[in-house]
């Protein structure tokens, strides 16, 4: 990738895309806001359980808008469906509830992206329903790897 569709990725992924997401999330929730506590409801149930059984219950599925990343309450509420932002903010907010930092870091190449999440300690990383065990002395290796080594830039 070129220094200039690196940038144009990092403004996206820093800027433009946090403020489409909640622009996308609010206009969802403005609809259904007698829904709310009963989507809470269910996601106090979800954090009790274990990350990869929660993980193994979500299913992958393409964006219908521009890319966007939904709230955890938005994926709980659409049966833990999303793609791969929604599985990346579902494995962090459970990390989260749990006492664990952790980021969500995107990957690139010139034809695809894919965002993750990954523990501080860089000793897991959850992508879509798979939680992954990594090293962290190599993590960024392994990440790759584990990818095939498709990606070229993590933002």
């Amino acid at each position: 990738m070129t220094t200039l569709q690196i940038m144009i990725r990092k403004l996206w992924v820093r800027i433009e895309e946090p403020i489409w997401s909640f622009i996308v999330n609010a206009v969802f929730w403005l609809f259904r806001l007698n829904k709310i506590g009963p989507t809470r409801a269910q996601m106090g149930r979800l954090k009790v359980l274990p990350l990869q059984e929660v993980m193994a219950r979500f299913r992958w599925r393409t964006d219908s808008l521009k890319d966007w990343t939904p709230w955890v309450m938005t994926i709980v509420y659409n049966d833990l469906q999303d793609d791969c932002d929604g599985a990346a903010a579902l494995a962090r907010w459970w990390f989260k509830e749990h006492g664990v930092a952790s980021d969500i870091l995107c990957l690139y190449s010139d034809q695809a992206g894919h965002a993750v999440c990954v523990t501080r300690d860089r000793t897991r990383m959850v992508t879509n329903e798979c939680v992954v065990d990594l090293d962290p002395a190599t993590w960024k290796q392994d990440m790759m790897k584990y990818f095939g080594n498709q990606y070229t830039v993590m933002i």
